[in-house]
């Protein structure tokens, strides 16, 4: 296995860095010799044409490999010779101020430091590792080594009353400077422990190379939920919300084929009041279904701002949430064609509010056809909510008609503020006396308990729900916006954060 396009990126960019920095070396070399020479012209002929001269044996090696590298005909071990030269820079200006003015003289000299303190910059720049300790070992050995071979026989007993000039002070200037090579080291070895986590990191948050995960979102029974992104190559990115299934999932190969499978027809269903499913892949060991991200909450938060008003939401709201309903259960059960041209019929089987979604645009996206599938498959038998699940689902019969019962069931809730009874009559203008009687009709056809008496179809239920009198769509689904924007900033209000969305249309506890 190759590098990754990170590392790559990387090394090509230590190379770039390689390369400009030959160029400030070599202008420091250059300012070097008209500094001696003005230096050697205006104040000491020795010094001047020392630091003249090493800067243009420097100069000469800055040059050569400069070029080597700009014609990328640099052979592998330039790195390794460069970061030598380099370290050699301060103390050849050393011994050269010993040579020209004296070992005292070199011992008070700024210029030494300065080179040491910029290779030691150099190095950690481009991430060499013992490039600064070794830089701080022979610091620690010229200086020492420059004072005790060079200085101490030389200085006249008044000059060791200088502290510049203490055996003391060479000790402590050696410890200071071998310290800073290490510390140079500690700081490359953290930099490239960042760089190797933030790359094995992004490397867990690639999925297939077209998605990406953002952040944790929250956990339920079969997974985990991400806020992730879409980001193709060379096109445009877009959120998702990415579920990682949990191992007890993905080790039951029959419930793993049958949310596959169940994926695959979900993601058929293309409309603008379903949650669209993405895709569903496997990468680094774990299975990933990738859905629509929608902003917003999740109409259970709908249905309990209904419940806590006691007498539910405004008819012309319920109408236009009911109305979208339909249109995607109208869309799944008889829109949606296969390859094959025919119709797919997808069922739900587990329509509630938490699988439900209200973004806050006033958008209304069924979820979750992927999940009651897959499980009716593995348990053989529907994993449907009692509040809202058609009576003969009991009995193991399921058609298009329960799917209608269940939406209609929400509906009902939301508009009266409860939940319907068992064997409860359907006559909401008992209950709520400022309803119409067009409520009445609605429900005797989608609620009814024997699946002969109800709708056989969402678009007869749209047609009941359309004769309910509202305003236009547009004011109403401007009302939903501003309801959900209202339900989030309340939830906000009490616990510092929004409404959880149930993104993929199934409750965290469901997952």
């Amino acid at each position: 296995m190759g590098e990754s396009p990170f590392l790559i990126a990387l090394s090509s960019g230590l190379e770039r860095l390689e390369r400009v920095l030959l160029r400030v070396w070599q202008l420091l070399c250059l300012l070097g010799i008209v500094t001696g020479l003005v230096y050697a012209a205006l104040v000491s002929r020795p010094l001047g044409y020392a630091c003249a001269l090493g800067s243009s044996l420097f100069l000469i090696w800055f040059v050569i490999a400069g070029n080597l590298a700009d014609r990328g005909e640099a052979p592998r071990s330039l790195s390794g010779i460069n970061a030598a030269v380099e370290a050699l820079v301060p103390w050849a200006f050393l011994l050269g101020i010993v040579w020209s003015n004296g070992p005292e003289y070199a011992l008070g000299s700024w210029v030494p430091p300065f080179l040491f303190c910029s290779s030691i910059v150099t190095h950690v720049a481009r991430l060499r590792l013992w490039a600064p300790a070794i830089l701080g070992a022979s610091g620690a050995l010229a200086y020492p080594a420059t004072y005790w071979f060079f200085v101490v026989d030389r200085l006249p007993p008044s000059a060791l009353g200088f502290l510049l000039n203490q055996p003391s002070t060479q000790h402590a200037r050696s410890v200071t400077l071998a310290a800073s090579g290490l510390i140079g080291t500690l700081l490359v070895f953290g930099l490239h422990s960042v760089i190797v986590g933030a790359e094995s990191a992004a490397r867990e948050r690639e999925l297939g190379g077209r998605f990406r995960v953002v952040r944790d979102h929250s956990a339920g029974a079969t997974g985990v939920l991400y806020e992730g992104e879409y980001c193709p190559e060379g096109g445009f990115s877009r959120k998702v919300a990415i579920r990682r299934f949990h191992s007890h999932v993905t080790d039951h190969a029959e419930l793993l084929d049958g949310f596959r499978q169940a994926a695959f027809h979900a993601a058929q269903l293309v409309h603008p009041n379903i949650v669209q499913v993405h895709d569903f892949l496997r990468t680094k060991g774990a299975h990933y279904l990738v859905l629509e991200w929608v902003d917003g909450v999740s109409l259970d938060a709908l249905t309990r701002t209904a419940r806590a008003t006691r007498q539910g939401l405004d008819p012309e709201l319920v109408a236009y949430v009911g109305l979208e309903l339909f249109a995607g259960l109208a869309h799944a059960h008889s829109g949606a064609l296969g390859p094959d041209g025919h119709p797919l019929r997808v069922l739900h089987r587990d329509l509630s509010p938490d699988g439900i979604l209200v973004s806050t645009a006033g958008e209304v996206k069924l979820g979750g056809f992927w999940v009651a599938a897959a499980l009716r498959d593995f348990n053989r038998q529907s994993e449907g909510h009692h509040g809202y699940m058609a009576p003969e689902c009991a009995a193991g019969t399921v058609d298009e008609r329960s799917d209608l019962y269940s939406a209609g069931a929400i509906v009902w809730e939301l508009l009266l503020g409860r939940r319907r009874a068992p064997g409860e009559a359907t006559l909401s203008t008992e209950i709520r006396p400022d309803l119409t009687p067009e409520w009445d009709r609605f429900f005797a056809r989608a609620i009814a308990h024997a699946p002969e008496a109800r709708a056989e179809s969402a678009m007869e239920l749209m047609a009941l729900l359309a004769a309910v009198p509202r305003r236009d769509a547009s004011a109403t689904r401007h009302d939903l916006a501003t309801l959900v924007s209202h339900v989030r900033a309340s939830h906000a209000a009490r616990t510092g954060g929004y409404e959880a969305l149930n993104v993929d249309g199934k409750g965290a506890d469901r997952g």
